[in-house]
């Protein structure tokens, strides 16, 4: 199902003019073309990388361009490409002396058996190994570790911009070894096209993942006896033809590419998701369906965002929550078909291997729904940023957070694979979060000591939809602060923020460790071993306050020490009203995400709501400002 699918989405994207490659050929990752003289000789070397700016600093990337290439691709052994290939094979320099002197000859010799009688572009080309000599003091600059392993292509100069494998008699000739290749191939029924063709050997690798071999790695691959069946070979065990073979990878490819403009990839932790349409609607209009999922995906990503997105962002954070809440796409957006089949795949590495996270095929309008009630799941009142959370930096949220030259970053290494792979797969399905992502939070919560906004949307969004899925009696936690809320983990977690200010107002706002850094942990879990104690010190905190004359409040402003004792005293009072007169002995884990939201709402809400509908000042937030998760994060 899921390499059908790929076939097919190849299929409609080469309908449009060279999307995709055709068989024999593959968009790959080019950094230099070597400019020939007539004589074969070089006349001098264009550097096409992309320079790219990330994070102020100036990187550049190979260019994608469409050359010759075997359908299986590379594997093991020596292998070379016709007129391009890297370093290794088209100049014999390498980082890994490994048969340098076997790939050099055989990459030239397969181009000195091309034919070149009719051709000039192929004439200078088998010129060049007369001249090649990496020994010389002008090609110095070449044999050093920024060149190695580069893809090469070459262009004579006389002929223009146009590549050697670009021209038409080399193309006619690669085609002559297309059809020689084809025909050394084994006959069966494919199992993805349903009729008879040549079987593919092997399958050629899958770029794009992160942490995967960086040649690429495989979905489906025999590389061991032991994986093989009825004595049959290699990739005659899976029977699929060379040319569907071809075109589920490329398919799959074209969705892994990074950049700012493929909307379609989404990276959460160590798992890549990619999603696309099957439709018989226009072209043109199932691109406005993947570019409306893609960037209800991505509205917020570090890679796609921008300072004017804002009001783009905004409307799509509207659309998400009218969809969550049942209004029909095809209401929001009558320009789009809330009926195309969309496919969505989850892929993580495996050394050689790609491993399956999930697999979904639903509906636009399924889709959109699953991404908003996702978004409500996680709203959180006061919000973070611009608004909308980022999907591919909570799980960001789990990590440990360590200081470098004076910089919050996380520790991205620490970041649980299998817990990325659930957290997309209950975003784009809309089924439970993982617990083991509450579980986590908690902990870093606990150890880290940095109550921030994207850790406490995650409690808020894993309790509330177990509530939602499992329809259980309880009332799911507010978005933000309500003082009617009368669940004892809530309050508690309030009532911690209020006598932790207590604390920095009594003992000064420089104090080197407050109750959140001590007590945070044994107040979450084990109530009633710690409140007992933090009651007796805020009686003693209060009564210096109210000693104190007056104190900082909001901007530019000040306030008596007695009538800040008296406003947090109220809060005291109204939070503990209703409260048992003891203290839980345990918390479970969902109360401890709930003693956290509390805390999170005393702590940062600004305007708090009295029974008779007043809007009073918030005496603990003061100059607080709402926490993001306040660290460097690898995009």
């Amino acid at each position: 199902m899921i390499l059908q699918a790929l076939v097919n989405y190849y299929e409609r994207l080469t309908k449009k003019d060279n999307v995709l490659p055709a068989y024999g050929w593959s968009a790959e990752q080019i950094s230099y073309c070597i400019v020939l003289n007539d004589d074969g000789s070089i006349h001098h070397i264009d550097d096409i990388r992309l320079a790219q700016q990330v994070k102020n600093k100036t990187t550049y990337q190979p260019l994608s361009l469409i050359v010759p290439a075997f359908p299986e691709g590379k594997t093991s052994g020596v292998k070379a490409n016709y007129s391009w290939d890297n370093t290794a094979y088209v100049l014999g320099v390498s980082e890994k002396p490994n048969k340098l002197d076997e790939k050099y000859q055989l990459f030239w010799k397969q181009v000195q058996e091309l034919d070149a009688t009719h051709s000039k572009a192929l004439q200078v080309l088998q010129k060049f190994p007369a001249f090649w000599d990496i020994h010389k003091q002008e090609y110095a600059d070449w044999n050093t570790k920024d060149f190695f392993e580069k893809n090469i292509i070459f262009r004579v100069l006389s002929l223009g911009n146009q590549f050697v494998h670009d021209c038409d008699e080399f193309k006619k000739q690669w085609q002559s070894i297309l059809d020689l290749y084809m025909g050394d191939l084994s006959s069966g029924q494919c199992l993805i096209e349903g009729k008879m063709a040549q079987i593919a050997n092997s399958h050629k690798t899958i770029k794009g993942v992160d942490k995967a071999q960086s040649s690429g790695a495989f979905i489906v691959s025999f590389n061991k006896s032991s994986f093989e069946s009825y004595g049959l070979k290699s990739g005659k065990n899976a029977s699929v033809g060379t040319i569907a073979a071809f075109k589920y990878v490329t398919a799959l490819n074209h969705l892994l590419r990074r950049g700012e403009h493929n909307k379609q990839r989404l990276k959460i932790g160590d798992t890549i998701t990619v999603f696309w349409a099957e439709s018989a609607n226009k072209q043109t209009e199932v691109e406005a369906e993947e570019d409306f999922l893609g960037n209800l995906i991505n509205s917020t990503s570090e890679e796609t965002a921008s300072p004017t997105d804002g009001q783009e962002t905004q409307s799509l954070a509207t659309v998400l929550q009218q969809v969550a809440q049942g209004i029909p796409l095809q209401k929001l957006r009558p320009d789009l078909n809330p009926a195309t089949k969309f496919y969505v795949l989850g892929i993580s590495p495996n050394a050689a291997r790609l491993a399956i996270r999930f697999w979904y095929a639903t509906t636009l309008d399924e889709m959109a729904r699953h991404i908003g009630l996702h978004y409500q799941d996680l709203h959180l009142e006061p919000q973070f940023g611009n608004g909308l959370p980022e999907i591919w930096k909570l799980t960001y949220a789990t990590a440990p957070i360590y200081t470098d030259n004076g910089k919050q970053k996380t520790d991205a290494e620490k970041i649980s694979p299998q817990l990325a792979g659930n957290l997309a797969r209950a975003i784009f399905t809309g089924q439970l979060y993982p617990q083991s992502l509450l579980s986590q939070v908690l902990v870093r919560i606990r150890l880290d000591g940095i109550v921030s906004s994207i850790r406490v949307s995650l409690c808020k969004a894993v309790i509330n939809r177990d509530i939602r899925l499992s329809k259980k009696n309880h009332q799911e936690i507010p978005m933000s602060l309500d003082i009617e809320e009368k669940n004892p983990a809530y309050r508690m977690g309030r009532l911690f923020a209020v006598i932790e200010e207590m604390q920095k107002k009594a003992l000064g706002e420089e104090i080197k460790a407050t109750i959140r850094d001590r007590y945070w942990g044994a107040a979450s879990a084990t109530p009633a071993l710690v409140f007992p104690m933090l009651e007796r010190n805020m009686m003693n905190h209060l009564s210096k306050i109210r000693k104190t004359d007056s104190y900082p409040y909001g901007k530019d402003k000040k306030i008596t020490g007695q009538k800040l004792a008296n406003s947090l005293d109220w809060q005291i009072g109204q939070i503990k009203e209703g409260m048992e007169t003891s203290y839980p002995k345990n918390l479970n884990l969902q109360d401890q995400g709930r003693f956290a939201i509390g805390y999170y709402h005393q702590r940062f809400t600004r305007k708090i709501k009295t029974k008779t509908g007043e809007e009073i000042d918030n005496p603990v937030t003061g100059d607080s400002e709402v926490p993001a998760q306040n660290t460097d994060v690898p995009a």
